[in-house]
């Protein structure tokens, strides 16, 4: 008895969380589901009625399916640079030599995400642009004879992409690294492996997790967002939430716009379940 009233008592501590994400993300989720079927007229005036046009319009044009594969391709892209560039920033997070070193690292790591990302991507166009400080640096040392196009590309994009999201691959990274018990690496080169070795063979299979956690975060959010290539790619720039933003702000077909959106919606969780996957046959891997 004294167990089903804990259990009811969890419940309650539960139930204002569960109707704020009912009443303020499933219920409009299911809204944006239902419009995505509605029909239009030839003024864009949703109709009473349903079909599948808007999601065959999405999957059987090739402007699309190429904006759909631009979109994961450039998440794919950003999530691999991030990794590459979060390991070493981890392993300095965790060897750090004194825990004033270590604060230190974390305040410089996480107030990023205490600026608006609007603000840190205008600081994008600040440094990339025609008469910005690179282009400026490189005419004053004669390295170029006219200022390099560094905005409005999808090289831009990237950029500030991983500028933005490299601080959500660092923290999984450094929490699998802290994780890491250091008798291992000591035993491992007791018994003759070398420190490359030793890296390849017990601490990089043991941070797998940490990095796959990491991808999905990086992943999810470069695939979703707007405003950092629309701000240095431009928005003519072949991504599916600039196609969105489009549908919505510019053409007005909003069913087609939600249409878009659970296609990239669909896509991401696909991918995301894949890592999911492979996440945890890692880890009954290693646990043997």
């Amino acid at each position: 008895m004294a167990a089903g009233n804990q259990k009811r008592f969890y419940w309650l501590l539960l139930l204002p969380a569960l109707l704020f994400l009912g009443v303020f993300l499933v219920f409009p989720f299911v809204l944006l589901l239902i419009l995505s079927f509605r029909d239009v007229d030839g003024m864009m005036n949703t109709l009473d009625t349903y079909s599948f046009s808007h999601y065959i319009e999405v999957f059987t044009s090739g402007v699309y399916l190429n904006t759909i594969g631009t979109t994961l391709w450039t998440a794919l892209q950003t999530t691999v640079l991030c990794l590459v560039l979060a390991y070493p920033a981890a392993y300095l997070l965790v060897k750090a030599p004194t825990r004033k070193w270590r604060a230190l690292f974390y305040i410089l790591l996480v107030s990023p995400l205490l600026t608006s990302v609007v603000i840190r991507t205008f600081s994008w166009i600040v440094l990339l642009s025609q008469n910005g400080m690179v282009n400026e640096a490189l005419l004053s040392m004669k390295l170029i004879e006219k200022p390099l196009p560094l905005l409005w590309n999808m090289n831009a994009v990237i950029i500030a992409y991983v500028q933005v999201m490299l601080p959500f691959a660092v923290l999984p990274l450094a929490g699998a690294l802290s994780e890491i018990n250091p008798s291992l690496k000591y035993a491992s080169m007791s018994l003759g492996a070398g420190r490359m070795r030793t890296f390849f063979c017990v601490t990089l299979p043991l941070t797998i997790p940490g990095m796959i956690t990491g991808a999905m975060i990086v992943f999810s959010l470069a695939a979703g967002s707007y405003i950092t290539p629309l701000l240095v790619g431009g928005r003519m720039q072949p991504l599916l939430p600039l196609s969105i933003y489009q549908q919505v702000m510019q053409v007005f077909h909003l069913p087609l716009a939600a249409a878009m959106s659970f296609t990239l919606l669909a896509a991401v969780c696909v991918i995301i379940t894949i890592l999911g996957l492979i996440l945890k046959r890692w880890e009954a891997r290693m646990s043997g």
